[in-house]
């Protein structure tokens, strides 16, 4: 059986997003609540400067962290619901849906 990881709406001040991993017992937060990612404005540019931006932070691969789900579920594919796929497929998990 696939683990399950739950996307829900973070309570946390400042972020957009939350992801529960039951199977680690943690939740990560992440996404700013004001600003824009690349699943609401399918900009390439802003993606790569966002990813530049990024890409230094020390959890930038880190699946246990915020910025890691940032990159994977918000600035990869141009919607939630692609992206969601991807991550799915890669980490041979099913994400629900809790928004």
């Amino acid at each position: 059986m696939k683990d399950i990881y739950i996307l829900k709406k973070s309570n946390k001040k400042g972020k957009r997003f939350l992801i529960e991993m039951e199977k680690y017992g943690h939740k990560h937060h992440f996404g700013s609540d004001v600003g824009k990612t690349f699943i609401d404005h399918q900009d390439e540019k802003k993606k790569d400067a966002w990813e530049a931006r990024h890409s230094v932070n020390k959890n930038w691969g880190n699946p246990h962290s915020g910025i890691y789900h940032s990159r994977k579920l918000l600035w990869t594919e141009p919607n939630l619901k692609d992206a969601i796929k991807k991550y799915q497929k890669y980490h041979n998990v099913k994400i629900k849906v809790e928004i």
